[in-house]
């Protein structure tokens, strides 16, 4: 009796030794061009958390912007033995070199946010980039629909930079051609840093002899630069400033009537979508989610496309609040 006991024991712990080897054998690398801003910490806690929920491991990688690095750090954890690799490409058109090596030792790739080009990538999860300008514009249009604009874009090695200034400019060429909008100044923002956005905008302040009346931003970082340039010059609240991200910091000026809007992707959603599809893929099952296609220059990729949507005083409760992705406490908290 004592044997069957003890081989009863053997057992059971062999199942839970085999159990935790497959566990700890799902590895999903999530490498990310940086995790400098208050967003990309959130889409890093989201991805983990869902991953792990569904039994796999995340090793994280950041490059800090460093293209080279990140090659490197993909090779690292290719070696490593992850099954599949989650990128948010430092480089959109360099990262295609990335997928190849991965492809090698038949590890899967999913383009997270920004699409990967020219490459035979897996898939591409991200939010309808170019809706994110239309909308920034739109809302704009709405409020000033004859004056001068202002437009600061982020990194234009960014291709997310690209296909947003890309919808703004849909949006405003009608207006542009017709003259009801003057564009003072178009420019792109190196590594979408606030810093050069303060710098330029400050540049532009000073050679423009002309009223400015609107600066459609790529993003909240370098909104609340753009601020700090206007408000140094007596301005702020008098031009209307956009944004992207939905930062606690953003949503404070937009409650304080010091930027219009902002354009909320719904960071949760989009983490726990890739987690998701990591996970499938990782553990080899069917992908059962309903797929459109985007041209990455080379193939047709696979992508699931999310959709954005504006903020302003009237739905910050009802929209970032309401989801749980900030607080009122977070964005009160702010001082600028």
């Amino acid at each position: 009796m004592k044997f069957f006991k003890y081989l009863l024991i053997l057992v059971l712990i062999s199942i839970f030794v085999s159990c935790t080897e497959q566990k700890s054998g799902l590895k999903i690398g999530f490498l990310v061009n940086s995790f400098e801003t208050a967003r990309w910490q959130k889409d890093k806690k989201y991805f983990t958390e869902k991953v792990k929920e569904l039994g796999a491991e995340v090793i994280l990688k950041s490059a800090n912007g460093d293209e080279n690095l990140q090659h490197a750090q993909a090779l690292e954890l290719i070696d490593q033995g992850v099954r599949v690799l989650v990128i948010v490409a430092a480089n959109s058109n360099t990262a295609a070199a990335i997928v190849r090596d991965a492809h090698k030792k038949n590890v899967k790739v999913i383009a997270y946010a920004r699409i990967i080009k020219n490459c035979d990538l897996d898939y591409l999860i991200t939010f309808d980039v170019k809706k994110i300008g239309e909308l920034q514009a739109d809302y704009i249009l709405n409020k000033i629909p004859k004056g001068n604009y202002v437009l600061i874009n982020g990194d234009k090695s960014d291709i997310n930079a690209v296909i947003e200034h890309s919808g703004v400019m849909k949006s405003l060429k009608p207006e542009i051609d017709n003259g009801n909008i003057k564009l003072i100044y178009d420019g792109y923002i190196e590594a979408w840093s606030p810093k050069d956005a303060e710098y330029t905008m400050t540049k532009v302040i000073e050679m423009c002899d002309e009223k400015i009346d609107a600066v459609i931003v790529g993003n909240d970082g370098m909104a609340g630069a753009v601020y700090s340039a206007l408000a140094n010059y007596g301005l702020s609240g008098k031009v209307l400033i956009t944004g992207l991200d939905a930062e606690a910091i953003a949503c404070k000026r937009i409650l304080n009537g010091d930027q219009a809007m902002t354009v909320y992707m719904s960071i949760k959603k989009l983490a726990y979508a890739n987690a998701e599809l990591a996970v499938t893929l990782a553990k080899k099952q069917k992908v059962s989610k309903q797929l459109s296609f985007i041209n990455n220059g080379r193939i047709d990729v696979p992508s699931i496309i999310l959709e954005p949507q504006i903020v302003d005083k009237n739905n910050i409760e009802s929209t970032v609040v309401a989801e749980g992705f900030l607080t009122m406490e977070e964005i009160n908290k702010n001082s600028y």
